[in-house]
Order: structure tokens, then sequence, then C-alpha cells
């Protein structure tokens, strides 16, 4: 008889928009097979406890991911050395193999959410490539290899054509066309020399469904927490994302998730990013921010392989060393 008036109470509750949480024993009987922390369901709902059910309104059709690689620059524009002093293939295999692990934990997950992957490579080696597709295999959908020439856009940067950032300029605005002419829902930009945590895809889709769903806005989501956002004091707000907390920004760098509508609103700001070699690279972006909401993680989702002491680099409170071993 109790079992019976449970499964009724359970269900007048889901019908009136509540869960019931079991405070004698911390669980969620209306929630079947859901743990603390995992509660929420892509596209439906956010559950954050004790923030309580967020309706998702602004729902992820599809999710690109563009990724530039160049195994024959270290550091474009600098003289640099990275933590741990590895060949530059190393991080790029790296960031490679811990963003197909987050792209098959989010799929075992989410299997009906489409996803896009496309490579965009100035390696110029079929050797690279070979390492690149065998590692590739290990997702279960077709992704793209773009070889890229930087005579592509000769004649659209105002720069010496033989300068590193030249090539680096060149295949951002490549990473920006193939994003804006794929026209996914959503569009991860990343570089590569990043290491990323098991769960970045899904809290950041997760997180853009929900912060985008209260606020009725579109965003630019970062996935890492720069050191730079801790030097000086700053205005920022704190938002409850699906699993961590996160803070709004006013200037990022060139691996960030938007959407396709902030992509075509602000397409000349894009374009005029690559054009030239501005101070800082990302200026026209940061002027985004200044009319949209950006937003990083706390803690991180995505380590920036960079120098030690680059204010761009390595996140705080990282056991960089750990992730980098495994």
């Amino acid at each position: 008889m109790k079992k019976i008036l449970k499964k009724i109470l359970i269900k007048l509750n889901r019908v009136c928009g509540f869960e019931i949480i079991d405070q004698n024993e911390f669980s969620f009987p209306s929630l079947k097979n859901k743990t603390f922390n995992d509660l929420s369901s892509l596209n439906q709902k956010s559950i954050v406890i004790p923030l309580g059910e967020v309706k998702i309104t602004r729902k992820i059709k599809s999710l690109g991911i563009i990724v530039r690689t160049n195994s024959n620059i270290h550091i474009s524009d600098q003289n640099k050395k990275r933590i741990f002093n590895e060949d530059k293939l190393d991080y790029i295999l790296k960031s490679l193999k811990s963003l197909v692990i987050t792209i098959n934990s989010f799929n075992k997950k989410f299997p009906n959410l489409k996803i896009n992957l496309t490579l965009i490579d100035q390696s110029n080696s079929e050797i690279v490539n070979q390492k690149f597709n065998e590692i590739l295999s290990k997702l279960n959908f077709k992704t793209k290899l773009i070889p890229f020439d930087k005579n592509e856009f000769k004649n659209e940067i105002n720069l010496d054509y033989n300068k590193d950032v030249f090539g680096n300029l060149s295949s951002l605005l490549k990473c920006f066309k193939v994003g804006k002419e794929n026209k996914d829902d959503l569009v991860l930009f990343l570089e590569d020399d990043y290491l990323h945590k098991e769960t970045m895809i899904e809290e950041m889709v997760m997180t853009y469904e929900r912060i985008s769903s209260q606020l009725k806005k579109e965003l630019i989501i970062v996935p890492s927490d720069y050191p730079y956002l801790y030097l000086k004091e700053r205005h920022t707000n704190i938002l409850a994302g699906s699993h961590r907390h996160w803070q709004t920004l006013d200037k990022i760098l060139c691996s960030f998730m938007t959407s396709n509508q902030i992509l075509n609103d602000y397409w000349d700001n894009f374009v005029l990013t690559c054009k030239d070699h501005n101070d800082p690279i990302e200026k026209y972006l940061n002027e985004i921010c200044k009319k949209e909401i950006c937003i990083s993680p706390i803690p991180s989702l995505s380590i920036h392989m960079a120098n030690a002491n680059s204010i761009f680099g390595i996140s705080p409170f990282v056991d960089v060393k750990n992730d980098w071993k495994k």
C-alpha cells in the first residue's frame, strides 16, 4: 500500500512540476537511477540542488566542434617553451585523445544529440594525419580532416605572408568560416594545446542550455579558468551552471563555444579578428563580450598547456602533472 501511495505522490508532484527529495536518505525517488549532481535531462530540465529546477526553453539541436592543429609551430609569435618542454605533436595528440574521451562520455549519456567534428590542420604530414586518424577512429561517427594551406587567405589578411602569425590568423579565419558554413546550432572552436576533462562537453552544453534558458540570451562559453582573471580587481558575476560555478568575463581567448546566431550576428568581429595582428589578437572578440554574456568555469574544464608563467596558461588549483600523465 505504501509503494502505491508513493507512486501516486510522485506522479502528482510531477504533474505540478516538482520532484521529490528523500531528506533521510538524500535520494531522489522520482528520478530513477539519478545521483546527486546528475539530475538534469538534456533539452528538458536542469536540476541543481538546492537551487531547484530550470525548464529548458533554449534547446540544443546540434554541436559542431572545430579544432585547428599545427605540429610545425611550437608557440605562435613567441619564443617561450611550454610546460614539460615536449614536442608540439605530443601536446596535440594528448589534446585530441582527451577530446575524444569527453565526446564519447557525452555520447554515451546523450546519444541523440548530433556532434560534428572537424580538424583543420596545417601540419602537411602524412605521418601526422595517420596519428590523428588513429585517435579519431575511437569515435562512433565520421570526422572531417581538412588539410589547410594558408595561401587560401593570402589576399584577405593584411600581414607578411612569411610570418608565423599569418598562418595562425589564417587558420583561425578558416575555422570561423567553416563554423558559419556548417550551421550547427552550437559551435566549439578549439586550439590544439588544451587538455580536456572527461565532462567538458557535457558540462558546457548543459550549462549553455541552463543559463541561456534563464537569461533568454545566447552565450559565449570558455572551457578554461585562466590565470589572468585573478591578477587584478574586476567586476564579475557568479552563475550556477549544470555542475559547477561559472564567472562572467570581459575578454576571452580563441577556444570557446558559442551559437550559430552569435556567429552570424557578429560576423564582422570574427573576420576583423583575423584581418590584422591586433593587440590583443582577440580585440574584436572581446568587443562581443561587452554586449553579450561570456563565462568561464570555476574550477577549469580544460587546461591550456602553455608556458608555466603565462597569464593565459595553466589554470589555478589544477593538478596539471597528473592530468598530463593520464
